[in-house]
């Protein structure tokens, strides 16, 4: 299991403003995003092939692979916090890659059970 890094806790800091937002309201905004660069883009392209690990170099390529196609998304943040919410368990959402985006959500579910617990 990979170890979060500050890269990890810096999106899940971004996000932290949306997540007592409704879900779908944030989807419906990323969609309703004239601007966003995934929005004529093949869904597909979100995802992995399925043979894919993530070992070493691949998973530098494949961050750089969503980096670019999520570029400067005026709603990368919504699209983040949306699919945290939604329980996303697949694809690269908000410029993150599917291998991070796994971490973050792990993240944000450790820190939920925490504060349930602590309630």
């Amino acid at each position: 299991m990979r170890r979060p890094t500050s890269f990890h806790f810096q999106r899940l800091a971004e996000v932290c403003g949306y997540l007592d937002d409704d879900p779908w309201a944030l989807q419906s905004t990323v969609e309703n995003e004239p601007s966003r660069p995934c929005r004529d883009a093949d869904p597909e392209r979100f995802f992995p092939p399925d043979s894919t690990r993530f070992l070493g170099d691949d998973l530098l390529v494949e961050r750089e692979r969503i980096a670019n196609l999520c570029g400067d998304c005026p709603v990368r943040t919504q699209c983040l916090a949306g699919a945290l919410l939604r329980g996303e368990a697949y694809g690269s959402w908000g410029g993150v890659s599917q291998p991070d985006y796994h971490i973050i959500r792990r993240v944000l579910r450790e820190d939920q059970d925490r504060r349930q617990e602590a309630a």
